[in-house]
């Protein structure tokens, strides 16, 4: 008897079974069967690039050494897939990887468009005669076998790039009130410096108090440019004290017959001792 009475509790206390809410449970499980295969046939369908295909590629920018045929083809080689798809990273590494390009950048413009905005490299200078270098300091190495005309040679070494620029930057700021322009410098392994002006006149600085010995030669320039009949070929800025400088003659009529004669007018190396001295 009591086990019949603990039989019939237990059947009080199991519930039903909900149909309506496990229905309910299938219909949401289906839906979102149904939203994950869509979602994924969405994808592959993305991935093909004749869905929302690039119709246009366009490339902004100024070009004075830049063959825009060149960059041309280097984006076109790496364009793959459609607009959703393609790598803008990859296409943008590919346009820096060409020399005369400084940066590069790319965006998508819909619905069929890619935008490349490039700058193209300032050179400042010729770098150790076969290369160029810029404004920061970056040497690039054109494929290009002649080399912009009129620009300053630097030579030295790589890794000291940026600090000859440094250096040709204050250097040019000193020299300006004169009106000379700097038409080489050069850093040996050593770290002394060398200087050469347009005006043909070659100053040897040495590696130590640089800034003090270039303000030496303004200093004593104005004297250098007295004498009509030679000029200054070399001025060597490493003494305490002084100055040497070795002159050339200039031929005149004067120098001319002196020299028909065999008569010595001053060329060769002289030496000036303290400021404002000849």
């Amino acid at each position: 008897m009591a086990k019949a009475k603990r039989k019939q509790k237990s059947e009080e206390q199991t519930p039903p079974f909900d149909w309506q809410r496990a229905g309910r449970w299938a219909v949401a499980l289906l839906l979102f069967s149904v939203m994950g295969a869509g979602a994924a046939w969405g994808v592959m369908q993305l991935r093909d690039p004749n869905v929302v295909p690039l119709k246009v590629v366009r490339i902004d920018g100024q070009f004075r050494h830049l063959q825009r045929s060149e960059l041309e083809r280097a984006v076109g080689q790496a364009v793959r897939g459609n607009f959703f798809t393609v790598d803008v990273e990859r296409i943008r590494a590919a346009a820096e990887a060409l020399p005369w390009v400084d940066t590069a950048s790319v965006r998508r413009v819909w619905p069929d468009t890619l935008v490349m905005s490039v700058e193209e490299q300032q050179p400042l200078a010729v770098w150790d005669k076969t290369r160029l270098v810029n404004r920061r300091g970056e040497v690039f190495a054109p494929q290009q076998k002649v080399l912009p005309e009129g620009l300053p040679a630097f030579m030295g070494p790589d890794e000291d790039a940026k600090r000859v620029v440094k250096r040709f930057t204050q250097m040019k700021q000193q020299l300006q009130p004169l009106a000379l322009n700097i038409s080489q410098l050069a850093l040996d392994r050593r770290g002394a410096w060398t200087l050469g002006l347009e005006s043909e006149v070659t100053l040897k600085l040495g590696h130590t108090d640089v800034d003090e010995r270039l303000q030496r030669f303004i200093r004593i320039y104005p004297a250098l440019q007295r004498d009509r009949g030679r000029r200054a070929r070399t001025v060597d800025l490493r003494y305490t004290n002084g100055v040497a400088v070795d002159w050339q003659l200039i031929e005149t009529e004067e120098t001319s017959a002196a020299a028909e004669q065999g008569v010595a007018q001053g060329a060769g190396i002289s030496v000036r001792m303290g400021e404002g001295q000849v």
